[in-house]
């Protein structure tokens, strides 16, 4: 009769770990940076509206929120998504940072597809005629193209 060995890794610390390494970041989606701070304005103004007053009367820009409404829609895909990530944390081929970092990016893409797609409530017809486009939130580009997202950690 031979010996029979039985050998294995106890990978719960560092399963732990990585746990606590996740929980010290924080995924952050908009518009940043004092470049920026034109379409951040651009970005703020869509998402919630604002009324500007003139002598002559006002103009009002509706709410066309891209932001929020999009984590609505797509906060539980993200849950998903994150769950399906964790699987590779835990198992140890993937950090927690990177996680995090393919889940922003997921975020990121799903906002510019909102973005892109959104057409309700409709430019204006005057809107229309100055900028050549009907698509209330896409104009050169670069609203959609600064959307991004930060990695912090806490």
């Amino acid at each position: 009769m031979s010996d029979v060995r039985i050998s294995g890794t106890n990978r719960i610390p560092q399963i732990i770990q990585s746990l606590r390494e996740l929980g010290r970041y924080e995924i952050e989606v908009g518009v940043f940076g004092s470049d920026d701070s034109f379409y951040a304005m651009i970005a703020g103004v869509h998402e919630f509206g604002i009324t500007i007053r003139k002598e002559r009367g006002s103009i009002v820009i509706p709410e066309r929120s891209f932001l929020r409404s999009t984590f609505d829609e797509k906060s539980d895909k993200w849950v998903k998504f994150m769950k399906k990530q964790l699987e590779h944390v835990l198992q140890g081929r993937m950090d927690a940072k990177t996680l995090c970092e393919r889940l922003g990016a997921k975020m990121v893409g799903d906002i510019q597809v909102k973005l892109t797609e959104l057409n309700d409530p409709s430019n204006a017809s005057s809107t229309i005629a100055q900028k050549g486009s009907s698509n209330p939130l896409i104009d050169s580009g670069g609203l959609r193209m600064r959307i991004t997202y930060k990695v912090v950690r806490r």
